[in-house]
This record gives structure tokens, sequence and C-alpha cells, in this order.
């Protein structure tokens, strides 16, 4: 009688990490700008003081290197665009079907004491094996004598 196994395997988005870090990471700078304009006495109501505030007033890393506190607003706005952008991307889901042949169920026989008793084997198992040309199989502890031996198979 045949079989199917269906097996259903979830691909895993490791991208979703990194979309949520990045997405924090983007509202860093952002929070740090809104943060120096509050503490200027800039209220966020008036856009006009805001904008001029972010295109005049300078950031310094370091080394006399410096700029304006608009490009960390542009940064930080990318930063989150393409951070969301990965969290959006969604977990597809691969199902894969395996049809598993006909199971037979073989006699043996032990060639030390002709003890006899049944195995099951798939129908690719016993072509592998070489069978019918072939009719013994891999070694086998025999159940009566506890000996290992190279079975005979009788029947199918």
């Amino acid at each position: 009688m045949p079989r199917s196994i269906r097996k259903v395997m979830v691909a895993q988005n490791s991208s979703q990490i990194l979309g949520l870090v990045l997405t924090v990471l983007g509202l860093a700078p952002i929070i740090a700008v809104l943060l120096s304009a509050w503490t200027s006495g800039i209220s966020f109501l008036d856009l006009s003081a805001l904008y001029g505030f972010l295109w005049t007033d300078r950031f310094y890393i370091g080394f006399g290197i410096g700029f304006e506190l608009i490009y960390l607003v542009i940064l930080g706005s990318i930063i989150i665009i393409s951070g969301l952008a990965l969290l959006a991307r969604r977990t597809r889901q691969i199902q894969e079907v395996t049809v598993v042949t006909d199971d037979l169920t073989v006699t043996l026989e032990c060639t030390v004491c002709k003890n006899r008793w049944k195995e099951h084997f798939s129908e690719a198992q016993l072509q592998a094996m070489g069978f019918p040309q072939n009719r013994r199989i891999s070694r086998r502890r025999c159940e009566a004598c506890r000996k290992f031996t190279r079975p005979k198979i009788i029947g199918v």
C-alpha cells in the first residue's frame, strides 16, 4: 500500500531581525536632533523656526568635521524606511511532499540455524541490494541463535 509523508518546512527570514535593528537605529538620530531642538527652546509647532534650526546648526563628529542637522534627519529617515521594508517582507512557507514507495514484507532465513523471520523493506532498498539476483542481504543478528549472519531472502 502506498504511503505519503507530508513535510512542511518554514523558511525563517533573518532579515526581520536586521529590519528591527535598522528601524531602532534610524530613530536614534531623529530623536537626538529633536531633543537638541527642544533644549534650544524651539517649539515643534513653529515649523519655520525648526526648519531654520535644522539648516543652520551643525553637528560635529570630531577633527573639525561637521554637517547640518537636516542630514541626520534624512539619514535617519532612510534607515527607518529600509528597516521597515525588511520588516514588511513575508516569511515564505515551503511545502514539500515526499511520497514513500510501497513497504514490502520480506521473509529472511538464518544461514546458521535456518530460523525464519520477517522484516520490512522498501522496493528501492531491495533494488539497491541487487534483489532478485542477489538473495543475501547485509549482516543481521538472528533472533534464535543470536549470531551475526547474512540472511537469505526466502520470500517477498
